[in-house]
């Protein structure tokens, strides 16, 4: 009768075996102990041999004297008059930025560059309709009334309250144009003339600005950025730049 290959009647295989587990075992625990006792011990590390830096630093005291002298960039403001007063080109250092809510580095560097703005031009405001219903955009690119029940709407909370926790001086003229950001790329649309062309449209549309212009002090005109549209005469172009540029120096 054959037997079998790994047949072992005395289990020598498997004494062999045990033994050699025991010792992978105990070896395995000794290590683990080691460790253990390394890590509660700690070690200290040798120091590098650097010279030792002296560190002018002290602490200040409550009435010491500041003796550093801040030294206005060339070109900044000079006088205290606020922005959107300034006559231009009267050798006034005035900053503008725009700002835009479909980028978020734009709040970003806002937030960074803050108090060396003068001006902020956001583009928060949009008429993409023949009767000049100012309307603006939400976080989920819809279009929506910024005037509702007679009561302004928030457009972007954030900036104006950044504006306020930090205490900057800087003037918000909302920009305002007819660019419908909703569509596929966007669209500049060119009915914004029949809106300029239409009496009532046009009285709807100055009473809507002037009503959300005055919703916050921080609002001291606006940017108007009306582009591709063709108007019935020469002369209704200039008209409406007057009536509007008085707005811009004249609301709230």
């Amino acid at each position: 009768m054959v037997k079998p290959v790994f047949y072992d009647p005395q289990r020598k295989r498997w004494r062999r075996f045990r033994r050699v587990v025991d010792v992978c075992v105990l070896l395995l625990t000794l290590l683990l102990v080691f460790f253990v006792i390394t890590l509660l011990k700690g070690a200290s590390l040798p120091s590098l041999l650097l010279p030792e830096q002296k560190k002018a630093y002290h602490a200040l005291k409550e009435k010491e004297p500041h003796h550093t002298k801040i030294v206005p960039a060339a070109g900044r403001r000079k006088t205290t008059k606020p922005a959107s007063q300034v006559v231009l080109n009267s050798d006034e250092g005035i900053r503008a930025a725009f700002y835009v809510t479909w980028d978020a580095g734009s709040f970003a560097s806002l937030r960074e560059y803050l108090h060396q703005i003068d001006i902020l031009y956001p583009e928060w405001l949009h008429v993409v309709t023949p009767d000049g219903n100012i309307q603006a955009v939400s976080p989920e690119n819809k279009l929506y009334s910024v005037l509702q029940a007679g009561k302004v709407q928030p457009v972007d909370e954030k900036v104006m309250q950044l504006l306020r926790f930090e205490k900057a001086d800087t003037e918000v003229l909302p920009l305002i144009n007819n660019f419908d950001p909703t569509t596929n790329g966007g669209e500049w649309l060119a009915n914004i003339g029949d809106m300029m062309n239409s009496p009532e449209a046009r009285a709807s549309f100055r009473q809507q600005l002037l009503t959300f212009l005055a919703s916050d002090n921080k609002y001291k005109g606006v940017n108007l950025d009306f582009e591709g549209f063709r108007l019935t005469r020469r002369a209704d172009t200039k008209r409406w730049c007057r009536r509007y540029i008085k707005i811009s120096n004249s609301a709230v």
